[in-house]
């Protein structure tokens, strides 16, 4: 089918879901607060949208683009790559797939953006094969600056023939409400590649060669870009194929690879009936072509240590995994966050997931345990919890000196969803706290998701490196032990418990400034106290979410005030320059630009 962008309407749907909690979208509630999503017509009767746009549902309906709105039936899902698959009983045709997406060629996203209804945005394709962007496990995006929003996710990317690129899946700036050109599709490639499988088996098995790869020394890489092969599994299909440690990882199959990333990708798109693929490989200076069986798997690349661990629900090395009896969840404030453990009774988490509240909950393995907030005059992101009970054989984590240090690390901490304390997919270090500043932060690509404030971040050896506090879209941030360790120092202090009240009431304060203001509530007596408010807890997140509100009730002066507190704090913070760029544009700063 060939046609243009407007026809390709018709294989788009709306997705409706019903949350706990929440009236199902298109009800008659304000666009926006309802849930919804999109989706896009793959097959006769099948759907495919963003597994995180229905993953809570306990109900689904589609509205197709006639206004029908049908029922619908979950087939399968598949969390690494957030895509999911739904039945509906209808005879739409499905959407024809377009030829691989070139850079710079238009680019056009239809989708349900804030429950509005169907709409079109157009633009360009920005680039391909973009596997970095933090969001899933399994990445393979085609970015675009076609406008996308909250609602568009699961809705298509066409081209200028109406014939479909991708999925969207991912709005760098989402957590702003807002759009800054930085939007992501689920490849088409990869698409199908999901699709076929969860038709055929209901769940994805990604090829695992047995393989650890990270990045290539300097001098190597001076020479070419491609990932090094750090360890191999004996037994593994890498090593029968004859791969070895230090060889350089050029090409799977015709895709080339300059990072572990890319290798990721390039295995994950395979289709699962394929029995081989060929790696092209440099070893000692010399290329050569070796034979990869692709056996079934458990889980993506990066997971490859489970036949070492014994351990499939965490399959890293053992100094890793034992992690996890260091690491509780915990509810106070936040009803999900995570605690780690840094003493026989002494337990740290953020301030953000306590808040004003002077107890908690922990859960152990045994049962719940009351835990008490222990002053300090720390003013970070980071609080003392003391608790009694806690398993006497259990870890207990050191607090390690020294400089940070480039490598992988991992994140451990609450999968809300799993309802277990998990190792999560490992990443890389960008960046250490910077020099000058008090409150700084790390900076990683390790995976991070809700309920995991308070984990731990450690090294690849089990070591404590940082606390976890998140971030937003892929920009992820942890306080380092010296920040612990200043926590600690400071209960000895004349004012800790003046010091804790005080942060503790004015976050809650704030948080309570921000619903309100987010509902709609918008007297200017609110704006002025979310600034007050927001500004004596000096909490970072909080300061960022309050200044892009600022920005867009038109108070640009104020905006930039809360972000530069950020700034002072955290000065080379992703995050922090993200939302001050969202700030200007929510208070039309870049009005007068446009794209001709």
């Amino acid at each position: 089918m060939r046609a243009d962008p407007a026809e390709a309407f018709e294989h788009v749907v709306s997705v409706l879901p019903v949350w706990p909690g929440k009236a199902q979208g298109g009800t008659g509630g304000r666009p926006g607060q309802a849930p919804e999503g999109s989706g896009v017509i793959i097959r006769l009767g099948v759907v495919a949208t963003a597994w995180h746009v229905i993953e809570p549902a306990e109900r689904i309906d589609v509205r197709l683009a006639d206004g029908r709105i049908i029922p619908a039936r979950l087939i399968g899902s598949d969390a690494a790559s957030d895509i999911a698959l739904l039945e509906i009983d209808d005879n739409t045709p499905p959407f024809e797939l377009a030829p691989p997406a070139g850079l710079a060629e238009q680019a056009c996203a239809i989708g349900n953006a804030f429950g509005l209804g169907l709409s079109i945005t157009c633009g360009v394709v920005s680039a391909v094969g973009v596997n970095r962007a933090g969001f899933n496990e399994i990445e393979d995006f085609i970015q675009t600056d076609a406008a996308a929003n909250p609602g568009s996710s699961g809705g298509a990317l066409v081209d200028s023939d109406g014939l479909l690129l991708g999925m969207v899946s991912a709005i760098f700036a989402s957590s702003a409400d807002a759009n800054i050109g930085v939007n992501f599709a689920v490849s088409s490639a990869l698409l199908r590649r999901v699709s076929d499988e969860l038709i055929a088996r209901g769940s994805i098995r990604y090829p695992e060669p047995g393989w650890r790869l990270g990045r290539a020394d300097r001098s190597r890489r001076a020479n070419v870009a491609a990932p090094v092969v750090r360890r191999v599994q004996s037994d593994g299909p890498a090593a029968r194929a004859g791969v070895e440690t230090g060889d350089l990882i050029l090409e799977i199959g015709t895709r080339r690879t300059r990072t572990p990333r890319d290798v990721v990708t390039a295995l994950a798109i395979i289709p699962a009936t394929q029995a081989e693929v060929t790696i092209k490989l440099r070893r000692d200076g010399q290329d050569r072509s070796v034979k990869l069986l692709l056996s079934p798997p458990r889980a993506p690349e990066g997971r490859t240590e489970a036949a070492q661990t014994g351990d499939v629900e965490c399959p890293y090395v053992p100094e890793v995994c034992a992690v996890r009896q260091a690491v509780f969840p915990v509810s106070s404030f936040d009803p999900a966050g995570s605690a780690t453990r840094i003493a026989p009774e002494l337990l740290v988490t953020n301030r953000h997931v306590v808040g004003d509240r002077r107890d908690a909950i922990v859960q152990t393995p045994s049962g719940p345990l009351n835990a008490v907030v222990q002053p300090s005059a720390y003013a970070g992101d980071l609080v003392l919890l003391e608790v009694e009970g806690l398993p006497e054989d259990g870890l207990v984590l050191e607090l390690a000196d020294g400089p940070v240090a480039s490598g992988i690390y991992h994140t451990v901490g609450a999968d809300i969803a799993r309802r277990e304390i998990r190792v999560f997919k490992p990443g890389e270090l960008i960046s250490g706290p910077a020099e000058s500043a008090k409150l700084g932060r790390l900076h990683v690509t390790s995976q991070m998701q809700p309920g995991v404030s308070g984990g731990a971040l450690v090294t690849e050896d089990g070591s404590l490196a940082a606390i976890a506090v998140g971030g937003g879209d892929g920009r992820l941030e942890a306080i380092p032990v010296s920040g612990v360790q200043r926590l600690l120092s400071l209960r000895e202090d004349q004012d800790a418990e003046e010091r804790t009240r005080e942060l503790g009431t004015a976050f809650a304060r704030c948080a309570k400034v921000i619903d309100s203001v987010s509902a709609g509530q918008n007297e200017q007596v609110l704006f002025s106290e979310l600034q007050e408010s927001c500004l004596a807890g000096a909490n970072h997140g909080q300061l960022l979410e309050a200044g892009r509100l600022l920005a867009r009730s038109g108070d640009l002066q104020g905006a930039i005030r809360l972000h530069g507190v950020a700034q002072e704090q955290v000065p080379n913070s992703i995050n922090t320059r993200m939302s001050l760029l969202v700030s200007l544009q929510l208070g039309g700063r870049f009005e007068g630009v446009s794209r001709k």
